[in-house]
């Protein structure tokens, strides 16, 4: 498999953890909708490496508007995972997450996912236009123009 095929190929920013006791169903695998907190966990930590997670950086609330996830290899406890993160489809008032929990020590994809978010106004509580500056720091950083 060439470098550009790489399930990976496409992300810059991952985040490493060990499941937790508390993740792990009676089979001694992640519960299923445990990956969703992971997939959120990640969110938070790629919007605060961005510095776009801050109160007076942020001025609108993020709404999830879709998340899957499909399911290849169960992860077990003693697995390290990393959680490969980008964003992409941006529009005027939504973009996108997509994920990889990554098994670095067997070389395996996991699972992948995707959550759709939406610009919402805080105080009206209706959709609004994302930020400009938050579109331009996410490209570029997508883009490999920012660290």
């Amino acid at each position: 498999m060439s470098a550009k095929d790489h399930p990976l190929a496409l992300f810059r920013f991952h985040l490493d953890f060990s499941p937790r006791f508390s993740d792990l169903g009676a089979s001694g695998q992640v519960s299923s909708p445990r990956f969703f907190n992971y997939f959120e966990e990640a969110r938070a930590a790629y919007l605060k490496r961005l510095s776009l997670l801050a109160e007076d950086t942020l001025p609108v609330s993020l709404l999830v508007a879709r998340d899957t996830c499909r399911y290849r290899v169960p992860i077990q406890h003693h697995h390290l995972v990393q959680i490969h993160l980008r964003t992409a489809d941006w529009g005027r008032r939504a973009f996108s997450f997509h994920y990889a929990l990554w098994l670095p020590e067997e070389d395996l994809l996991a699972a992948q996912g995707h959550t759709r978010v939406q610009c919402l106004n805080p105080i009206t509580q209706r959709a609004c236009d994302l930020p400009e500056e938050f579109l331009r720091v996410m490209r570029l950083f997508e883009q490999g123009k920012l660290d």
